[in-house]
């Protein structure tokens, strides 16, 4: 064999040797990340109508979402709630445009740019732009007031939109997407809410049927009351009665049912006693700071953030609230517990200062943002300017359209507003009449403060913040302890006889559930039962809240009729009401026979009559036993002294009496039918649009994802 010959051969069995590594490797990526080598998987986020929302576009979206969502909030990220929020809107808007959009367009429904330029900016603007200028307390802020009619003065949010910096523009382009969207929806909603109508024949009856009263006397034969083997249950009996009501068993998406054990991570008392060592050695160290040093020790804390506002009296928190503001500038006090952490307040400041001042400002732009060429001329207005000619070099020099008329006056800008904390302190620190200058992207505004509201002794409070938690020794510990129980119990049989014992609990949840009641965070969980099988049981998962959790996938319930197996033993229950039922109402049935009294009723059935006034056939139920519709539907067919039939109820089967009827007068009903038409017509949007969800078909897998 030739030399070329040999390495040839050599050659194919590398080759054949690689590529089975090649396979094996892709293979194990594909097992391990859910993946299917064939096909690539299904990226499905949800399905409207047949059509499926892939995961690579919708991200897309998504991304764009939490970046506006980030750049309004003007944060670097979103918590899990917030982003959250963002993504479902996400979804929402595409599945409104994928249902709603064709209705539109059958209709011809749109909002025109001018007409969201109306509900933005013109004169009665959308509620969203009222209260995007709120304080939150229901009143416009001061710098946006009208100072004529104290509502939202549209000239100076004109103003405002002209000059928004980037965090504001991506608030406000929010704002729009939100408006536009609210309103075109709100025009297709209106015109199914005047298509409903309420005839006057069936508002009468429906004001009967609400202002008739019945008072009655009744007997009860509780199901309770009758052994379960008092009767028998066949296997038969169980299928024919499913059968019968599979209705009940249909639901519209998949769940799971899930049980868990929770290991609690809580700080030991070498933990606590630690703690409050680290907590004293803060205290020596805040109190013996220079005031320069104050702020970023502060920020060093676990505080991580220094609030730089001064706060009148009772504003503070009530823990510090009166020591604070009857201290000495330097005071410490602490350390004291609030909100699960140890804090230690200082007095870093005291000073009169007003809520609010008000000011007047020349717009100087700087073209080409050539700053350079203008700032002589900026300068010369500075040095001319007072407090009293500074409304005519407004008018003179100024190039806002808004402000320049009206001498340059912006109005009253309260304390606290969201102003740049160096700019907030020359405009509340200083004297009225003084001259501040602030450069802008467009160019240099000059301000005057003419005016400021009364002065009161106000603080600045720095608080330094250490979180009570356990140390990183004792969740290595707890989590050994977690790890060591699901190595232990890795079985469905093993793991609910261990959890039989500790502090096991069930829950059903579906896939796009985002919260579990008693967990701070669900995602994980949520995300681990729908990519698992049932029987498995869960590593060690972190819920927050220093918890951690193993489960196990109890039982997967695909969208649809439940099968039998699955809902068996719920419907063994019913069958044996029904039998118990049955066995009741003969015994009363036989009372009753040849005329008999409630009161024979009652000595048959071992029970004493009772009395339920007022009651009606809109009546919620019956008073101390709740909802028992077929008793209340069954009394407003009859009529004064007659007597039931057995009527089998929620809690057991009961015979009524019929003892007074009266009735309120019906002159009103008119009035009544227009608040019945109100309530009817707040309906329509949820339940058209869950109509058209249910028409579309509609399933989400959003949960997979996010």
């Amino acid at each position: 064999m030739s030399v070329l010959e040999t390495i040839r051969k050599r050659a194919k069995l590398l080759v054949i040797i690689i590529g089975a590594s090649l396979v094996i490797f892709i293979l194990e990526d594909a097992l391990t990340s859910g993946r299917f080598f064939f096909g690539g998987g299904d990226n499905t986020v949800a399905v409207i109508n047949g059509k499926k929302i892939d995961y690579t576009k919708f991200r897309v979206d998504a991304d764009n979402a939490v970046e506006k969502e980030k750049a309004s909030m003007g944060v670097e990220s979103l918590n899990d709630s917030d982003q959250n929020v963002a993504v479902q809107k996400t979804l929402k808007n595409m599945v409104f445009k994928m249902i709603l959009g064709p209705e539109y367009q059958k209709l011809g429904i749109n909002v025109s740019d001018s007409e969201l330029t109306d509900l933005m900016l013109g004169s009665h603007p959308a509620p969203d732009v009222y209260r995007l200028f709120s304080d939150g307390k229901g009143k416009i802020m001061k710098q946006f007031q009208d100072p004529r009619t104290g509502g939202l003065n549209m000239g100076m949010v004109i103003r405002y939109v002209k000059q928004m910096n980037e965090q504001d523009q991506a608030r406000w382009e929010l704002l729009e997407d939100k408006i536009r969207n609210e309103d075109i929806e709100a025009k297709y909603f209106y015109l199914l809410i005047n298509g409903l109508f309420i005839p006057d024949a069936i508002a009468k009856q429906d004001y009967q049927d609400r202002t008739k009263a019945y008072n009655i006397t009744y007997v009860l034969k509780r199901y309770t009351d009758i052994p379960d083997n008092s009767v028998t249950v066949s296997e038969q009996d169980i299928t024919d009665y499913y059968n019968k009501h599979v209705y009940a068993y249909y639901q519209q998406q998949e769940s799971r049912k899930v049980d868990y054990v929770t290991f609690s991570v809580n700080p030991t008392d070498s933990d606590m006693a630690n703690i409050k060592m680290d907590v004293d050695t803060m205290y020596s160290q805040f109190k013996r700071l220079k005031p320069s040093e104050d702020s970023a020790f502060i920020v060093a804390t676990d505080a991580q953030m220094f609030d730089y506002q001064y706060h009148k009296e009772s504003e503070l928190p009530a823990l510090i609230d009166s020591v604070m503001t009857h201290s000495e500038v330097g005071t410490v006090y602490g350390p004291y517990k609030e909100d699960g952490k140890y804090k230690i307040a200082k007095l870093l400041d005291v000073a009169d200062l007003a809520d609010s001042v008000r000011y007047s400002q020349i717009f100087i732009p700087a073209p080409n943002g050539d700053f350079d060429k203008i700032r002589p001329f900026v300068d010369s207005i500075k040095a001319a300017v007072t407090v009293d000619n500074f409304a005519d070099y407004a008018k003179a020099n100024s190039k806002d359209p808004e402000t320049t008329d009206k001498g340059g006056d912006v109005g009253w800008v309260n304390r606290g507003a969201g102003l740049p904390p160096a700019l907030e302190r020359q405009m509340f620190f200083g004297k009225i009449g003084n001259i501040i200058e602030l450069k802008l992207q467009q160019g240099f505004l000059i301000i005057c403060v003419t005016d400021e509201g009364v002065k009161t002794k106000s603080y600045k409070v720095g608080i330094a913040t250490k979180n009570i938690e356990p140390s990183t020794t004792t969740q290595q510990k707890v989590y050994a302890e977690v790890s060591e129980f699901e190595g232990k119990n890795h079985t469905s049989d093993a793991f609910e006889k261990a959890a039989a014992q500790m502090n096991r609990r069930v829950i059903t949840i579906n896939e796009n559930a985002t919260t579990v009641a008693g967990l701070q965070s669900a995602k994980e969980l949520v995300r681990w039962t729908y990519d698992k099988k049932e029987g498995d049981i869960s590593d060690a998962i972190n819920t927050g809240e220093n918890k951690y959790i193993v489960a196990h996938l109890m039982q997967v319930t695909k969208m649809g009729t439940m099968p039998l197996e699955q809902v068996k033993e719920e419907v063994k229950n019913k069958v044996i009401r029904e039998k118990k039922a049955e066995k009741i109402i003969t015994d009363m049935k036989s009372a009753l026979s040849g005329g008999g009294a409630l009161t024979l009723v009652a000595q048959k059935m071992a029970s004493t009559p009772a009395i339920a006034e007022g009651l009606t056939f809109e009546s919620p139920g019956i008073p101390s036993l709740g909802k028992e519709d077929a008793v209340i539907g069954t009394m407003s067919a009859m009529n004064t002294g007659t007597i039931s039939q057995p009527i089998q109820g929620e809690l057991g089967v009961y015979v009524i009496k019929i003892d007074s009827v009266y009735s309120a007068s019906v002159s009103d009903y008119r009035l009544d039918r227009m608040r019945e038409l109100e309530a009817l017509r707040n309906d329509v949007p949820g339940e058209a649009y869950n109509a058209l969800l249910k028409k579309a078909g509609f399933v989400s897998h959003i949960g997979k994802y996010y």
